[in-house]
């Protein structure tokens, strides 16, 4: 199970973030995905003190890895990846905190679309 879930998030992380590198553009659809792995996730490791080794490596790239990506844009769509960088960034947080006091993917996705 554990090992599927990993799998899943790294195959989310990789359809989001692939294109942007190889600038072929902005995945709405992929992006939605990658928000909802991070979910799961954070749902199933919410309690628990450890998360694997290898989700860890993949949640903590995320970031820098979209951020990278930055530079291969111009105008409105590179805002809208630094913003996406950081609302990932975000997401993964509230994701695996314990608290459960933050807003979830879904509610830092709808904050995000309001401001595009």
């Amino acid at each position: 199970m554990e090992t599927d879930l990993v799998s899943r998030l790294e195959e989310a992380a990789d359809r989001f973030v692939i294109p942007l590198r190889l600038n072929e553009g902005f995945d709405e659809q992929a992006l939605l995905q990658l928000h909802g792995q991070i979910d799961r996730c954070g749902t199933a490791w919410r309690e628990e003190t450890h998360v694997p080794k290898r989700a860890a490596l993949i949640l903590a790239e995320l970031h820098p890895a979209i951020e990278a990506c930055v530079w291969l844009y111009e105008g409105d769509m590179r805002q809208r990846i630094q913003e996406t960088g950081v609302m990932v960034s975000e997401a993964v947080i509230a994701a695996l905190d314990g608290a459960g006091d933050k807003p979830g993917c879904g509610q830092l996705l709808a904050s995000a679309s309001r401001l595009l």
